[in-house]
């Protein structure tokens, strides 16, 4: 929800007249390198941060038993699941960076993982049953199911027994637990050029007697997206299996994906971020101007949350700013924060920040804003979260 204050410049309002506004209201890529660390308890674009005395992450397994397919059930074993956002008591001011460069791991996967769990900080939550994130079947990552069978041989022909060693259990326990993180790519890749809702993609495939696919071919995909589907063939050429079967086993691939319940974070411009001048922009600079009215955008906020204890989300408020460092507009941007009156409150208060000015231009960049759960209503921990690098081994077993 983009909302544009009523003011051609900065309301440049007294510590008082934000106390009284609160009242009104309801009182409610980065140009740092990317192996800089991170100052704040969880970065605007990065993993949501937990709870210090939480359990750490782990594995989840790679079985996938129901065989009924449904897109509200499409979370696959090896699908990161909802993990609960921070324990917090006061709002958290992430690290600003400049509109439309938001920053974003280099890894793939990591990135993905990464935006998911921004989806869900950009959604928030809250006590009303209406609210996205308060369904028990809530998922805001991309769903995918891998299953694999033997491809249909002739009616007349004789059965062949089961093979040895690389079983087709096997084989669909290593599809599902390599081919999740490449899968899910492509079809994210596919959702932000040309939505869709999803589907079954079918491919046959061969895997040689050194374990290595040695044949691909597309049978029918429901995608609606010829690029997507064409990215799962290209995937599954690169999977291996072990061990090497003693002959040429052709299988069939049926890849279940469909869309997450939270919208997918938009990728920054690469070659936008690289004409930056990063050099002008000092992220912690204009933090510490907002922060120094971290007591008034608390303020903000308590009042919705005494509404609502289990309010909590990402707020993204941008920011436009004039040649002398004063504000012309602030607008929501990225998130949707579920409590219209804190939106507007923190929008009023950040409007009245003068900031450094920035080689005297007028430029625009985003101020990052976080409510975390209310301690009193969260968990005593967070769920399982497995990161890339713990979905890579084989933990099939027949």
């Amino acid at each position: 929800m983009h909302t544009f204050l009523s003011f051609p410049r900065a309301v440049n309002m007294p510590a008082t007249s934000l106390a009284v506004c609160a009242l009104i209201f309801g009182l409610g890529a980065s140009c740092l390198p990317a192996d800089a660390p991170r100052t704040s308890p969880g970065p605007s674009a990065g993993p949501l941060a937990v709870a210090a005395a939480s359990a750490p992450a782990k594995a989840a397994p790679t079985a996938e038993r129901d065989p009924q397919v449904t897109p509200a059930m499409l979370a696959d074993a090896n699908a990161a699941p909802s993990v609960s956002p921070a324990f917090s008591t006061q709002v958290v001011v992430d690290l600003p960076y400049l509109l439309d460069a938001r920053p974003r791991a280099q890894d793939p996967q990591q990135a993905a993982l990464d935006d998911e769990q921004l989806a869900r900080w950009d959604l928030g939550g809250s006590s009303e049953p209406s609210s996205a994130s308060s369904s028990a079947s809530f998922h805001p990552g991309t769903r995918v199911v891998v299953d694999t069978r033997p491809a249909k041989r002739r009616s007349d022909a004789p059965a062949l027994p089961a093979p040895r060693g690389l079983s087709y259990q096997r084989i669909q326990a290593q599809a599902r637990n390599r081919g999740y993180w490449p899968f899910r790519l492509c079809f994210e890749r596919g959702q932000r050029d040309k939505q869709g809702p999803g589907g079954e993609t079918r491919i046959a495939f061969t895997v040689g007697t050194r374990g290595k696919v040695s044949a691909a071919r597309l049978l029918d995909s429901q995608l609606g997206n010829s690029a997507s589907a064409a990215c799962l063939v290209r995937e599954l050429l690169k999977l291996e299996f072990t061990p090497a079967p003693t002959n040429k086993l052709r299988m069939v691939a049926s890849i279940h994906i469909y869309p997450g319940d939270a919208e997918l974070p938009v990728v920054p411009d690469a070659a936008l971020v690289a004409q930056l001048a990063c050099a002008e922009f000092d992220p912690e600079a204009m933090r510490a101007r907002v922060t120094a009215k971290q007591a008034e955008l608390d303020a903000c906020f308590a009042e919705a949350r005494r509404v609502d204890p289990a309010l909590w989300g990402r707020l993204a408020l941008s920011v436009v700013l004039e040649m002398d460092g004063s504000v012309h507009r602030v607008t929501e941007v990225e998130s949707h924060f579920p409590n219209a009156a804190a939106t507007r409150c923190a929008q009023i208060l950040v409007s009245s920040v003068v900031f450094p000015s920035v080689n005297g231009k007028p430029i625009s960049f985003v101020v990052p804003l976080r409510l975390g759960l209310n301690a009193a209503l969260a968990k005593t921990g967070p769920d399982e979260h497995p990161s890339p690098s713990e979905v890579t081994g084989d933990a099939s077993r027949d």
